[in-house]
């Protein structure tokens, strides 16, 4: 493994409350009135599924994406990284890995993100509007103009699309159970692995480095 894809929200930015606030003020309804065990109940829903259930029509998905970006532009101050997820980066750049961000939310917004927090010095580049409805020709892209192999370049994502388009890329898939998903719905994609926590993911990932 000498490659690292990662997916953003949820997989390194900790943007959970934000983008729950921000659907359900889309929908209609105020944020203050969703208890802390509803937060954590929705909190295993994909971010699509989370947009139906809190009563987004699904025919207005499309246009909760585009508004979803433009509000995150003056969010992003607001969102922290995932605990763990800055000493995974600087280990796995330390390794040599080559490390890309491939997301659903606009290159702008991440690349914001990751130079108000020091990250961007760790990543060779960043790709923005992958859409929620599919990322795997952006990994593709990035495997042809960076002329990675595809089984030595693992997509670490924390929904269940993220395994799904790392299928389609013919490449390892970790999915990370503390995004947008639960850990029986991305078992349910069948990932390459399932990880349980930043600290598990560097070890894995260093060790898989080492053996190349």
């Amino acid at each position: 493994m000498n490659a690292v894809i990662f997916d953003f929200d949820g997989t390194i930015a900790d943007s959970y409350d934000q983008v729950l606030d921000f659907l359900l003020r889309r929908a209609g309804r105020d944020p203050a009135t969703i208890s802390a065990d509803e937060r954590a109940t929705l909190r295993a829903s994909s971010m699509k599924a989370l947009a139906i259930m809190v009563g987004i029509p699904k025919w207005q998905l499309v246009a909760t994406y585009f508004a979803g970006k433009h509000y995150f532009t003056k969010q992003m101050h607001h969102v922290s990284p995932i605990p763990g997820m800055d000493e995974v980066l600087e280990a796995l750049h330390r390794e040599n890995y080559q490390l890309f961000v491939v997301s659903s939310n606009s290159r702008r917004n991440i690349e914001r993100f990751l130079v108000e927090r020091g990250l961007s010095g760790y990543f060779t580049r960043t790709y923005g509007n992958a859409g929620w409805f599919g990322k795997a020709k952006t990994l593709k892209k990035v495997m042809k103009q960076y002329k990675l192999d595809p089984q030595k370049t693992a997509y670490v994502g924390d929904e269940e699309r993220d395994v799904a388009a790392a299928h389609k890329a013919g490449m390892p898939s970790m999915a990370v159970n503390w995004g947008f998903s639960s850990e029986a719905a991305l078992l349910a994609h069948t990932p390459t692995m399932l990880i349980r926590s930043p600290e598990e993911l560097q070890k894995v990932l260093v060790e898989l480095g080492r053996t190349v």
